[in-house]
């Protein structure tokens, strides 16, 4: 009796072993499985991006719904995996997966147009958790199943599920690589959807009829031809507005767009803005460009100009030009650094700024303060991302490093953005921040009076670490205006605020161990893009214009 119920177990271990071939296959679909999940989380940043940005609000959105997708998929997939041994769904869920993949860009402007009322923070949760959880809830449920499904007995239980997550996590590693560096850069969000899709659906299909569901297979290639289509669908467009380019790059999506208007005296007016992630960098009127239609870079030039021309100026951040254009005029040995290697060819290509005319370095600003040997008599840190200023140029470690790079009496100038004279100190807590911290490494700091009253008003601060009279060059007639004599600046213009009308004893100096420029910045950040919200929804999205 014993004998006989040692062969029977001995004969039904035989018949669930797994075949090489299968097993293979589900290892196969393992990597795979992990590498669609990384590409899908950061597509589901990227889709969010141009509409409700990069700040930490978003970031914590898309990686906390990410999380509750995989431990949801997690639980469930182990659960189906014992509840449907012989008839797996492991290749079913792959490709609704896939499909789910494939439509999330193109459902995803009108979700966050549906919840553009919710502000930033639970309009972004509830946005992504739409159009992206259901798919990598998808991919979660896959390694249960898998697991399930080689298990020979409990004794190989714990290898095969190290196994299987070692391989995910692999296939995760490259994809991050491959997507991040490659895919979206170069094909886009909705190209890059779709190949992750069509991956999916191919080894889904492979599955399916290696287990001879041939049925389930040509269903699943059916809906993802259905699918296509339905994401590369083009609204039609508002004929006074043109898409010249749209890219993503490595601070997010780009985007060039024209307006054709008409000025008050009746004019025609074709202007052109250089978008990032829905906000402003560039505005300028086509035929003049790369000359800037607002005041701030001009603004910044002319202060810029109480240095004599065949100084060194150094410029963070590029955008379109403007201010490049204006220094190069005024006769300043420019370098430019810039982090994104796409803004010197849009600039040139769609703003007409001449690449030879400076020395242009692709670097994150701070890496290359920090390993350059040259001294500057000029630096300006015109280096907000979106809405969102980086916080690591502005902490006491960031500022020295910055401060070794300075020629004697040098000028240091930050387009920052906000308010500071405001009766309520919470609003002002991020520039009082920066302006703190400058000062306590020995920089004597001014800030300009915000013309507008807006929190998504450009700040204009300015100062020195030299004994630089800064106040006595205003007072002469700038160089910049013999450039501009119509539009004229003297020392009104950079009037500084009076000390006494901020306090900088209740903020913190920003350090390097505690960057909370953004933390701090909030009321602007989340005031800034809610307003570029709504030029999104009416002055683009509702217009029939892709916002990537």
């Amino acid at each position: 009796m014993k004998y006989k119920l040692k062969n029977k177990l001995g004969t039904a271990r035989k018949d669930n072993v797994v075949q090489p071939s299968q097993r293979n296959l589900f290892l196969i679909v393992s990597f795979v499985e992990g590498a669609a999940v990384m590409i899908i989380e950061l597509l589901g940043a990227k889709i969010v991006a141009p509409f409700y940005g990069t700040s930490m609000y978003v970031w914590a959105s898309v990686l906390g719904v990410t999380l509750i997708a995989l431990s949801g998929g997690y639980f469930i997939g182990g659960s189906v995996s014992n509840k449907y041994k012989d008839k797996s769904p492991l290749f079913a869920v792959l490709a609704v997966g896939a499909i789910l993949t494939i439509i999330a860009p193109r459902i995803a402007p009108a979700i966050m147009m549906a919840t553009a009322d919710l502000g930033v923070r639970i309009g972004s949760l509830i946005s992504v958790s739409i159009y992206l959880l259901p798919p990598i809830f998808c991919m979660g449920m896959v390694s249960p199943i898998i697991i399930q499904l080689i298990n020979q007995s409990e004794a190989n239980a714990g290898q095969t599920a190290g196994t299987i997550y070692a391989i995910s996590t692999v296939g995760g590693i490259l994809a991050t690589f491959l997507a991040g560096f490659v895919l979206i850069p170069e094909l886009g969000i909705r190209t890059t959807a779709t190949f992750t899709g069509l991956v999916l659906i191919v080894v889904s299909a492979v599955g399916m009829l290696s287990r001879k569901q041939k049925t389930q297979a040509v269903l699943s290639f059916v809906l993802f031809i259905f699918s296509v289509p339905f994401v590369y669908s083009k609204p039609t467009a508002d004929p006074a507005i043109t898409i010249q380019y749209q890219s993503s790059g490595i601070l997010g999506e780009w985007t060039v767009v024209d307006h054709k208007g008409f000025a008050k005296d009746g004019r025609p007016v074709n202007t052109r803005q250089l978008l990032l992630n829905g906000i402003d960098q560039t505005f300028t009127n086509v035929g003049i460009e790369p000359f800037s239609v607002w005041r701030y870079p001009h603004k910044v030039t002319a202060l810029a100009g109480i240095k004599p021309a065949k100084s060194k100026a150094l410029l963070l951040g590029m955008g379109g030009g403007s201010i490049a254009h204006n220094l190069i005029r005024l006769g300043f040995e420019l370098d430019i650094v810039e982090l994104d290697e796409r803004i010197p060819v849009i600039a040139e290509k769609w703003f007409g700024y001449d690449p030879t005319s400076a020395n242009l370095i692709i670097d994150d600003a701070r890496h290359y303060i920090r390993n350059t040997a040259k001294k500057y008599d000029v630096v300006i840190l015109d280096i907000v991302n979106g809405e969102v200023q980086p916080s690591h140029m502005f902490t006491q470690e960031g500022l020295r490093e910055l401060k070794m790079a300075l020629n004697r009496d040098a000028l240091v100038i930050v387009n920052f953005q906000g308010q500071l004279d405001t009766e309520d100190p919470k609003l002002s807590r991020a520039p009082r921040s920066v302006i703190k911290t400058f000062e306590s490494i020995g920089y004597k700091m001014f800030a300009v009076k915000n013309e507008n009253k807006s929190l998504s008003a450009d700040l204009l601060l300015y100062g020195t670490s030299g004994s630089l009279n800064i106040k006595e060059a205003l007072s002469q007639n700038l160089r910049y205006n013999e450039l501009m004599p119509n539009d004229h600046f003297s020392a009104a213009d950079y009037a500084p605020i009076s000390a006494s009308a901020y306090e900088l004893g209740d903020v913190e100096v920003m350090t390097d161990d505690k960057p909370n420029l953004e933390l701090l910045n909030t009321p602007t950040v989340l005031n800034w893009r809610k307003n570029k919200i709504e030029y999104t929804v009416n002055g683009l999205i509702k217009k029939g214009v892709p916002i990537y």
